[in-house]
């Protein structure tokens, strides 16, 4: 009785999504109450460290804390007096920059809105290809940053990658030209500008985004968008549309790259190189490297804590886009003079992870553009005492497929649904001259 008279301070107005008007540090660092806080959905645990977490809900939170007697402070960034901008930009502002960057730069880079927030903010997306209006047979790529609105590091390291990305291109830079030409890049600098505009978390309904997707092993595991955020809409029905082989997303809070599973105990699919990219990433960021926290400043999400309703785990398992959840700052809303540095720090790992998108092989059917089916990957062997290895089954519409995969050589076994069967073999070694970044048309 008394659990369902405090719970019912909690008005939860979204059907998916968290609702965080409250945040909390909970004082926990043996984690005694975290059974019981993670057993009502209505609450958000991020962000475990060695003398706590924080928790995160709906109005109601703080008295159910204090009737518990459960030992906590009231997050900073949640408090009224917190929320001037402090000298960054306002979404509108955003908005701008991107657009004066996209003037006379037409021929290789295109920003549109997929789609609309609570408030009526664009949700922009920029795209980088050499044949920028064409969707062509190329790898996709993909950053998303800000779906946690008081996270704003990585909305400013996208505008300030954008930057030299464009620069670098105009300038014929080899690495820079070579990706471009041979990819197609996508990057959004915020998923949620009602949040970063409010200096919060949640969305302009107070949702957290990032437990809003469905989720393989709970009950939301339909991939439907119906009922969700708008924001998640847009992701989810953009992400329908393309062909996503490696994606990141961009947090603060921390500096880790968070890698899946989030919402399990088991290994993901191709665990190690997941690992191994990560660790590339982090290896380059001073602060990761030498993490006293993480081992090569990176950590498996499930055995940090436990999230459902990831957009990092949703991408992978519904749609074979491996993911990863980047933390690029302790403060979520550090000095607007340190952007730079943290710019820095990144910079040349945000780069060398979306070139490891050619580090695959995938197929297309120029004369059956809307074939489906299935493909049976196994990796050969390289030596008289190696075994041929699955690497699992993948399904394919449109005619396409690409994956990304560990160095190696590689069977690919195409299972039409009409019944063909084709087989191809594809050598994968990643190059600094992205040229091998394959697609053999069958």
């Amino acid at each position: 009785m008394f659990l369902k008279l405090i719970l019912s301070l909690f008005l939860v107005s979204s059907v998916h999504a968290s609702v965080v008007e409250e945040g909390f540090f909970i004082f926990d660092k043996e984690g005694k109450n975290l059974k019981l806080l993670t057993s009502h959905k209505e609450i958000t645990i991020d962000h475990k460290n060695n003398r706590g977490y924080e928790a995160y809900g709906p109005k109601g939170l703080g008295k159910y804390l204090e009737m518990l007697k459960i030992d906590h402070e009231e997050l900073a960034e949640m408090t009224e007096g917190n929320k001037d901008l402090n000298g960054y930009p306002t979404p509108k502002e955003i908005e701008a920059k991107l657009k004066k960057l996209a003037l006379g730069n037409e021929s290789f880079l295109k920003l549109f809105s997929i789609g609309k927030t609570h408030e009526g903010r664009e949700l922009w997306m920029v795209k980088l290809s050499d044949n920028v209006e064409l969707n062509e047979v190329e790898p996709e790529v993909k950053y998303i940053a800000n779906m946690h609105g008081n996270e704003i590091v990585g909305r400013e390291l996208m505008v300030s990658l954008l930057e030299e990305l464009v620069s670098k291109y105009k300038s014929g830079d080899k690495e820079i030209t070579d990706l471009i030409n041979n990819s197609e890049v996508f990057i959004m600098p915020s998923m949620n500008p009602d949040g970063a505009k409010a200096k919060r978390r949640g969305n302009g309904q107070w949702a957290d985004l990032n437990r809003d997707f469905p989720d393989f092993t709970t009950t939301d595991n339909s991939n439907d968008h119906k009922g969700r955020e708008p924001e998640t809409q847009a992701i989810m029905k953009f992400q329908a549309k393309h062909k996503f082989a490696l994606s990141a997303n961009f947090h603060g809070g921390s500096v880790v790259v968070n890698y899946p599973w989030d919402t399990h105990s088991d290994d993901a699919p191709l665990t190690s190189l997941i690992v191994d990219l990560s660790k590339e990433y982090a290896f380059e960021v001073p602060e990761m490297r030498n993490s006293s926290r993480f081992q090569d400043g990176i950590v498996n999400g499930f055995r940090w804590y436990h999230v459902d309703g990831g957009m990092q785990d949703w991408a992978y398992f519904y749609y074979n886009d491996l993911q990863v959840t980047i933390e690029l700052s302790d403060h979520k809303w550090p000095n607007y003079s340190e952007i730079p540095s943290f710019y820095e720090d990144n910079r040349v790992s945000l780069i060398k992870y979306l070139n490891r998108v050619h580090q695959g092989a995938g197929f297309y059917f120029p004369e059956a553009k809307k074939a489906k089916g299935k493909v049976e990957i196994k990796k050969l062997k390289s030596l008289p005492t190696d075994v041929v290895t699955s690497v699992g089954t993948y399904p394919f519409s449109d005619g396409e497929f690409y994956k990304v995969l560990p160095e190696g050589d590689y069977q690919y076994k195409i299972i039409l649904d009409n019944g063909q069967i084709k087989t191809m073999k594809a050598k994968i070694q990643f190059k600094a001259d992205l040229t091998n970044g394959n697609y053999l048309a069958l």
